[in-house]
């Protein structure tokens, strides 16, 4: 390869890294930094070492952290918290979108008692659904409304006399196992004085995209859900990562763009900032993912239930505010692309 054309291929190689510098740096000192990373670079080398590509980068990275000053991260780093949490809600929703929003039917849950219950039932179901701050069907909401993909529909069994919690419990498991539920589990909680316990149980499974929860407390109810969609928690994760780098650099690049204003301007943009924060943290906060869901979507608090991440953006009363914060984060925007205004001209006279 002629060395003209490996010099402008490495050239150029290292100019995209530059990009990791501010753009005044960038003019001033780039080309002297190209010269001399190519005097330095082995002849018959046409990319850059990974070395050097790190090298840059980092060193790009922390000219712009010193200059872009000690307000610029704390925006950030809240903005990264709330970005977060918000695409947890984001990503959570997109997997639960294509759920049928309602309880499962009545038919269904009848012909899948058996596959369940190793005992005789009542053949009639009850459909309710319970009032649940994640669904945007429930009346908690603007929505309104009262379908609820957390809604189950109940079948009551009959407990043969005598039967004690652990045999019925056994029954249930090895049932549903043999009829191909998976994720079978069986919980136990004893409460009570040691001579005279008070046992109650429950065994869980899904099963083609349904959740099964049996309840023996000592009588017996087969509980029929929807379960989490298979990709439910890894959108959850992407989500809140996506969520998490966007808005630092929103966070970022506005305090960074928001610096050419003079201090009046800066105080707005202050401004605008806290009240994003004071309006978007209440549904972010009560956002915030436990072992059962959201805080505020604590869909196991009457049993078992499927888990979702977006309880606290469709909480009333957070809910409004969420989308009220739109106009601050709007107004953000439109001051960082607002052309700055040309300072005024001076007359001279001789």
């Amino acid at each position: 390869m002629p060395d003209d054309i490996r010099t402008t291929r490495l050239a150029r190689g290292y100019r995209r890294w530059l990009m990791a510098y501010p753009r005044a740096y960038r003019r001033e000192r780039g080309p002297e930094i190209i010269a001399t990373l190519l005097d330095a670079a082995d002849p018959h080398r046409s990319r850059p070492a990974a070395r050097e590509a790190a090298f840059l980068l980092r060193h790009g990275l922390s000219r712009r952290v010193a200059e872009a000053g000690r307000r610029a991260f704390v925006v950030a780093a809240f903005a990264a918290v709330l970005g977060g949490l918000s695409g947890i809600a984001l990503g959570s929703w997109l997997a639960w979108r294509d759920v049928d929003p309602m309880a499962p039917d009545k038919a269904t849950a009848i012909s899948l008692a058996p596959t369940v219950l190793p005992f005789p039932f009542e053949d009639r179901a009850g459909q309710f659904g319970r009032s649940t701050f994640w669904n945007p069907y429930s009346k908690n909401t603007l929505h309104g409304g009262t379908g609820v993909r957390v809604g189950r529909t109940s079948v009551t069994g009959f407990v043969p006399p005598g039967a004690t919690v652990e045999q019925v419990v056994a029954g249930v498991h090895q049932r549903m196992r043999a009829q191909g539920w998976q994720n079978v589990q069986t919980k136990v909680h004893r409460t009570g004085s040691s001579t005279s316990p008070l046992v109650k149980a429950e065994v869980t499974g899904t099963r083609a995209g349904y959740l099964a929860a049996v309840q023996i407390a000592p009588a017996l109810t087969f509980d029929l859900m929807w379960a989490e969609p298979p990709g439910h928690l890894r959108d959850t994760i992407l989500g809140g990562l996506a969520g998490m780098l966007l808005g630092a650099l929103f966070g970022l690049c506005t305090s960074i763009r928001m610096r050419r204003y003079g201090p009046r301007m800066q105080r707005v943009y202050s401004g605008l900032c806290v009240a994003t924060l004071l309006m978007l943290a209440p549904a972010c906060l009560g956002n915030i993912p436990t072992a059962t869901g959201s805080l505020l979507a604590n869909t196991h608090r009457n049993g078992p239930g499927p888990s979702v991440y977006w309880g606290g953006f469709v909480m009333y009363g957070a809910e409004p505010l969420a989308i009220l914060s739109l106009v601050p984060i709007l107004a953000i925007i439109v001051g960082c692309v607002w052309p700055r205004p040309a300072p005024a001209r001076t007359s001279t006279t001789a």
